[in-house]
């Protein structure tokens, strides 16, 4: 699941855009809500990555310059588009969590922006500094696809630093869960 996070989240190290400006709150229901539904989603993700469609899906759920941080709903919109009965596994697989495919989309695009925050503040509370630090003429030196990739890690950074402290407060409660499930993703990734 790890890979699939990563994956259908243009590898969540590249966005572009800001938070989710206006959006109401994540609450803690919601997000523990969203972290019990990753093992129901995971067969699916699994089966996705192995016919090579989250390949496929990549070009749609990689963030252009200019737009807003949102893997998940993009990637809810990407396999609506195109797969859509796998689109209707999703739905069923994160319906008895309370959402509907495109409100499991949102949430998890909120509650892993507040995640990468929380580790961020943790692990990195230097970095956004480091990253604002950057000499823009190192930026123009550059071959094109390195400094588009920069500048979408620098917006997704600017993204993730401007996670609204209700967010971050929500998924605090579920953390060691969101932990948990990554490492026993990377885990099962790293047996490949």
């Amino acid at each position: 699941m790890k890979k699939l996070i990563m994956a259908l989240g243009a590898a969540l190290v590249f966005a572009a855009g800001s938070a989710f400006a206006g959006d109401s709150a994540l609450t803690a229901d919601t997000a523990k809500r969203f972290v019990a539904s990753l093992p129901s989603v995971e067969t699916l993700a699994e089966s996705l990555e192995a016919e090579g469609r989250v390949e496929e899906m990549r070009f749609d759920t990689e963030p252009k310059a200019g737009e807003e941080f949102k893997p998940y709903s993009k990637a809810v919109m990407a396999l609506k588009a195109k797969y859509p009965s796998d689109y209707g596994k999703l739905s069923s697989a994160v319906k008895p969590h309370g959402f509907t495919a495109e409100e499991w989309g949102v949430a998890g695009d909120k509650v892993m922006i507040a995640y990468m925050a929380l580790k961020m503040d943790k692990e990195d509370p230097g970095a956004m500094a480091q990253m604002e630090a950057m000499d823009p003429a190192m930026l123009e030196m550059m071959p094109p696809e390195m400094k588009a990739q920069m500048e979408r890690v620098k917006a997704m950074m600017a993204t993730i630093a401007a996670a609204s402290p209700e967010d971050k407060k929500a998924v605090a409660e579920v953390e060691d869960e969101l932990d948990a499930y990554m490492d026993e993703q990377g885990a099962g990734q790293s047996t490949y």
